[in-house]
């Protein structure tokens, strides 16, 4: 969790640095070309001028909404890890909590040991069909909410 944090902390710092660079080139540049324009003719360079900061304006803005939609997609991405982790967990827990059971209870069940294997094997493919199915469903989201965010 300090590493998603961390990774967070980062992110919006780079986003932070990175946009207020481009606000101060993106300005200094328009402000020069606003003083060429300013010496060519005055009605030219006032509309230039406005045309010029109505861009740098236009740019900043979509910028920041880029990185918005970044960083909401790098959230939910890695919330999507960490709860595809605790399911991956939960199911390894509960794996070894039926191994253990199975352990226990062997020598009184010896009646339904011909049988156990087939149950067994059903157990295993009836948790690995949900853990592929949940992560493919976490996978299928993740992409639409990607292409479409």
């Amino acid at each position: 969790m300090v590493v998603l944090l961390l990774k967070f902390i980062f992110l919006l710092i780079t986003t932070l640095s990175n946009l207020v660079t481009r606000l101060i080139f993106s300005l200094i540049a328009h402000f020069l070309v606003l003083f060429i324009h300013a010496f060519k003719v005055p009605g030219q360079a006032i509309q230039g001028a406005l045309q010029q900061l109505a861009h740098a304006i236009r740019a900043c803005f979509e910028y920041l909404l880029e990185s918005l939609i970044e960083a909401i997609t790098f959230l939910i991405s890695s919330a999507l890890d960490v709860l595809k982790d605790a399911v991956v967990d939960s199911v390894l827990n509960m794996g070894s909590g039926i191994g253990d059971l199975v352990g226990k209870t062997k020598g009184s069940l010896d009646g339904l040991l011909e049988s156990f294997p087939e149950i067994t094997e059903g157990v295993a493919e009836m948790i690995a069909t949900i853990v592929t199915d949940l992560l493919k469903n976490c996978a299928d989201a993740l992409v639409y909410l990607t292409e479409n965010a």
